[in-house]
């Protein structure tokens, strides 16, 4: 299947002489996180939320667009394989391209529109659970006031949390778009940096902004019957619940991690993401890590897909990186996260969680396995 086929032709936009207070605007109302920059149908560039507070605009209604956007966007041609832009999305982070022909923008295709449209009628998605990709949500209570869930959501680079009841069950969800709902205007700039904590704010309990009604899935179901939901509902993201116990988290970019790690057929699929910009010493030293941990494992498991997303945290003019692995095997997903102020130490901790996790399951198998064996001559 071909970009055209999918994209979408309604192009949310700007131009480079608009001010960034309407991009503001676009991302609370639309929910989206990059803006494409067009003049006379031609892209100038494209706009990343996460940007604007980097920038330390002071008044976002006087700064024009584009003193802040950025020149060299990625973009695809309707020709392109969807399989193409999948992994641009992928690789990048983020979640529309614009897609151009004979230098102008037609459309946009969206991660959205590829995991509704393709991935989700694939029969990797028709036999795959939910349990097999949900990450462990973090969890908070309804008493939880905004500016904990805030930090929260920074420190462990997430961005909704499940609210649990006193007996741990589901009660509602808080995403960072309803905590965006709780700050003035005026604050809004700050809240995006999460630099600024507002006492007006902070202090508010989470039940006065939560959503009481989350979009959720039973732990048994597939990863097409979540993309069902998601595209009645029009959400990006879904709660996995046991007994009304909210045990996992599925967004719509472990659903796009789904897809792209079934395009390769033989061997292992792997990739780091967010590294690019780094040391090329520190990159070759992470992918020698990686390689290494990958020829360990293989050795006790038949390993399908390996997933490393690095995440750089500004404290205070001190850069602090969050890792994410996701390691598929034949028997399961593995997941680990972690934390430190050198990239290669982050990765080392995450990577060595994986082996002593992946080595402990290896294990209780075996000894599960000698049990029967025991248990068997016992009775005969």
């Amino acid at each position: 299947m071909l970009v055209k086929d999918i994209m979408s032709k309604d192009i949310i936009s700007l131009s480079p002489e608009d001010k960034v207070s309407e991009i503001i605007s676009l991302v609370e109302n639309y929910r989206i996180r990059e803006i494409p920059i067009i003049e006379n149908g031609r892209l100038k560039g494209i706009v990343y939320a996460k940007d604007i507070a980097k920038k330390g605009i002071q008044d976002p209604s006087r700064i024009k667009i584009n003193k802040i956007m950025r020149y060299d966007s990625p973009m695809v041609s309707p020709e392109q394989r969807v399989e193409d832009a999948a992994k641009i999305i992928f690789k990048t982070g983020l979640r529309a391209l614009p897609v151009i022909k004979k230098n102008k923008v037609i459309g946009i295709v969206s991660m959205h529109d590829i995991i509704l449209e393709v991935a989700s009628k694939t029969k990797r998605f028709r036999q795959t659970k939910v349990e097999e990709i949900m990450s462990v949500p973090q969890t908070i209570t309804s008493d939880t006031d905004i500016g904990r869930a805030r930090v929260l959501m920074r420190e462990k680079n997430i961005s909704r949390l499940p609210v649990v009841d006193e007996n741990k069950k589901l009660a509602g969800i808080v995403t960072i778009f309803d905590l965006l709902k709780a700050v003035k205007p005026r604050e809004r700039m700050n809240f995006y940096s999460m630099a600024a904590e507002k006492e007006r704010v902070m202090g508010i309990p989470i039940s006065t902004i939560m959503n009481t009604s989350p979009m959720i899935v039973n732990v048994g179901q597939s990863l097409s019957e979540t993309t069902g939901i998601i595209e009645r509902y029009n959400v990006d993201g879904v709660v996995v619940v046991q007994d009304k116990i909210p045990i996992g988290i599925i967004a719509e970019k472990d659903l796009l991690e789904v897809y792209v790690s079934g395009m390769k057929r033989k061997g292992i699929y792997y990739q780091i993401i967010g590294i690019d910009e780094d040391d090329d010493f520190v990159i070759s030293t992470i992918e020698r890590m990686v390689n290494d941990t990958l020829q360990k494992m293989s050795k006790l498991y038949n390993l399908q897909f390996f997933f490393l997303h690095v995440k750089k945290y500004d404290k205070r003019g001190k850069i602090k990186y969050s890792i994410r692995t996701r390691f598929k095997t034949g028997k399961g997903l593995f997941v680990t996260k972690a934390y430190a102020w050198d990239l290669r130490d982050a990765v080392d901790n995450a990577l060595n969680k994986i082996e002593r996790i992946m080595k402990r399951e290896k294990e209780m198998k075996r000894d599960k396995i000698m049990e029967i064996r025991k248990l068997k001559k016992l009775y005969r």
